[in-house]
């Protein structure tokens, strides 16, 4: 039993960020053309208590990579080829949550307290432009991490 441990861990890492990444992909192709279509009327999809509640999706998910990644790692460690991948899959995440951290969550956070019958500006068009294209970028790092934590697995059922 204790021997399963480090798979099982690793299990369970690779839904979570698989999750994280699926709930990446759902935000930007069904989500985000939504609100961003034509702000600041199109909020509605992520006004608190209107929209899209996306904090009961995120903090969990987030919760779970991090608890699980922390294991993963402690009861893998002496294995040096699965610790360079856990390790690599967790610089991209910890890359593409303080790119969340310091610049995404904050613009959501300000687009949900911007009125949805508040006028239309260029100033808010170009905020959420740019919100919208760098976005993109944060799913490679998603992928990575998720692909990193299945090469971990592959190679510790290997071993």
């Amino acid at each position: 039993m204790q021997r399963d441990l480090p798979q099982w861990s690793l299990i369970l890492l690779c839904f979570s960020l698989a999750a994280a990444f699926g709930g990446g992909m759902y935000e930007h192709i069904v989500l985000t053309p939504l609100w961003s279509a034509s702000p600041p009327g199109s909020f509605t999809v992520i006004q608190p208590g209107t929209g899209v509640p996306l904090q009961r999706f995120w903090i969990p998910v987030h919760v779970a990579i991090t608890l699980s990644m922390l294991l993963a790692l402690v009861l893998t460690w002496k294995d040096v080829t699965v610790r360079r991948l856990l390790l690599a899959s967790l610089a991209s995440y910890v890359v593409m949550r303080a790119w969340s951290g310091l610049f995404f969550i904050p613009e959501m956070l300000a687009f949900q307290k911007i009125p949805v019958d508040s006028p239309p500006s260029a100033e808010l068009s170009a905020r959420v432009g740019r919100w919208t294209f760098w976005t993109w970028f944060r799913e490679p790092l998603d992928l990575t991490s998720l692909l990193c934590a299945q090469l971990a697995l592959y190679w510790l059922r290997r071993s």
